[in-house]
């Protein structure tokens, strides 16, 4: 899952639920860890009324991820879920940053409510395009 905001921490959540191993990235903390983002993240799902943790203690099954140490991951990933805010802008740059590490086979999915998923797929390369959706 790209983007441990509200929705994507959320997302991996519900994933987590039915124990699909999940990835959550975001972008690196300029201070501390730099996982920092997503380990707030993570530890804020337990803290949520409902939880969309089924069991709390699976928060620990969600791997945490920045995009500067950790792109090679995306390798490994059959869907890659997009949930970063709604700027094509931000959703362009990095769907550029990372199309070189995904999977030729897996589904890229975005999580954009308005934005055009034709637009965001231009700077991907042809191999990724047809496996691109909304959801």
């Amino acid at each position: 899952v790209l983007g441990a905001g509200v929705m994507g921490a959320q997302i991996a959540a519900h994933l987590v639920n039915v124990k699909v191993p999940v990835v959550l990235f975001d972008l690196p903390a300029k201070e501390g860890p730099k996982n920092g983002i997503v380990t707030k993240a993570v530890e804020g799902l337990k803290k949520l009324k409902p939880s969309p943790l089924g069991v709390a203690d699976d928060a620990a099954l969600i791997q945490q991820a920045n995009y500067e140490e950790h792109m090679h991951l995306l390798k490994e990933c059959d869907l890659v879920i997009e949930a970063i805010a709604e700027r094509m802008d931000w959703k362009l740059d990095l769907y550029t940053k990372i199309a070189p590490h995904v999977a030729k086979h897996a589904i890229l999915a975005s999580n954009t409510s308005g934005l055009s998923i034709t637009k965001l797929s231009e700077v991907l390369p042809e191999s990724i395009k047809p496996h691109v959706l909304c959801v």
